[in-house]
């Protein structure tokens, strides 16, 4: 049985010490990851298809669970290491109100292009520490070699005029923040 992930607002002393500016960041992760990459930055595309959200993303979301949103699933990339797992999901009525189609971004990144969207709104960023049996941490780790025992996360709700998209951002075991 999977379990459910518990979201919580950030509390800094709770955090992982080398993970804090990570987690907490309101701005692009990928511009952050891209300034400290040690080899090229890329996106990898996971998969991008139409599916029933986790029962979490859904409530988040406000929509019924049964209901199809638009997801979106890659790795960000230092060289040839996956860093972090982002999970995007797209209601069908911000997904339809969009002329930028999410289908259509393949490997480029999605903060590239709500980063720079006019009037972008931002909910608080959630955090939580996944373990096995979550289904966010098996989305996560399913093509990893090597499973690690947690990983840290974050979410958060953004608006582009008044339509919204989940963004997950899962932190995959690396040397940035190798003192969890």
């Amino acid at each position: 049985m999977k379990h459910w992930t518990r979201w919580q607002l950030p509390l800094m002393q709770s955090l992982p010490p080398a993970l804090r500016d990570w987690l907490t960041d309101t701005g692009s992760l990928t511009r952050l990851l891209q300034q400290s990459c040690q080899h090229d930055f890329s996106v990898e595309l996971l998969s991008s298809q139409w599916q029933r959200p986790l029962p979490d993303e859904a409530l988040l979301l406000g929509q019924a669970r049964e209901k199809h949103a638009f997801e979106r699933e890659v790795y960000l990339m230092d060289g040839e290491k996956p860093q972090i797992y982002a999970r995007t999901v797209v209601p069908m009525n911000t997904y339809f109100a969009r002329t930028q189609r999410f289908d259509s971004l393949g490997n480029q990144s999605l903060g590239e292009m709500l980063f720079n969207q006019p009037g972008l709104k931002r909910r608080p960023i959630q955090v939580a520490c996944l373990q096995p049996g979550q289904f966010l941490f098996e989305l996560a780790t399913k093509r990893l070699t090597i499973q690690p025992e947690f990983l840290w996360a974050r979410r958060s709700c953004f608006y582009i005029e008044d339509k919204k998209i989940l963004v997950n951002e899962v932190f995959l075991p690396s040397d940035k923040w190798s003192n969890q």
